[in-house]
């Protein structure tokens, strides 16, 4: 009996001690971690195509990340949104005349900054997970293809200005209107 009773305890240890490292080791939001998961999201959509939809939008999976606040969308070069965990309902819209508060026709940038430059920052305002109105934001596009037609993957944070990622990524391309 105390056998049991050592092993179960030894097992229950294990059990707690994997699941401690396993939050340890979740991503917090950050520029890098953006661009690391875009990154790693753009690989996939290159092997997958859209087959790769299923695994950037599950909620228990790798690509939405720091309780919910990262995650990753993806788009086309002609500004129609393709996949967003977050906001499902714009999945098929083209956003092509959506403008932030600032009037900037925030996914033709995107478009246009992962055409242009393979990846890139762009500076904009969106509203906050749970909000209504728009905060400044900023975000990492990585152009992607797989059978012929082109992808954009994005990935952003709030509260770091194009400044910040200029520091810290000096070879990277920050849109600048």
């Amino acid at each position: 009996m105390k056998k049991q009773a050592l092993k179960l305890a030894v097992l229950l240890t294990c059990v707690l001690s994997l699941s401690l490292a396993g939050k340890s080791m979740a991503l917090d939001l950050t520029p890098q971690s953006c661009k690391d998961v875009a990154d790693k999201a753009a690989k996939l959509i290159a092997e997958k195509g859209e087959a790769a939809f299923a695994d950037l939008k599950n909620k228990e999976g790798e690509f939405i990340f720091a309780d919910g606040q990262g995650y990753v969308w993806v788009q086309d070069t002609d500004a129609v949104m393709l996949m967003h965990p977050i906001k499902p309902d714009l999945d098929g819209k083209s956003l092509s005349d959506f403008q932030d508060l600032n009037g900037m026709y925030i996914f033709v940038v995107f478009s246009e900054m992962a055409e242009d430059n393979g990846s890139g920052w762009v500076p904009y305002s969106w509203p906050k997970p749970g909000q209504d109105s728009e905060s400044p934001k900023i975000s990492y596009v990585v152009k992607t293809e797989n059978g012929g037609k082109t992808y954009v993957v994005g990935c952003g944070m709030y509260d770091v200005t194009a400044a910040d990622i200029k520091a810290q990524f000096p070879s990277d391309a920050v849109y600048e209107e």
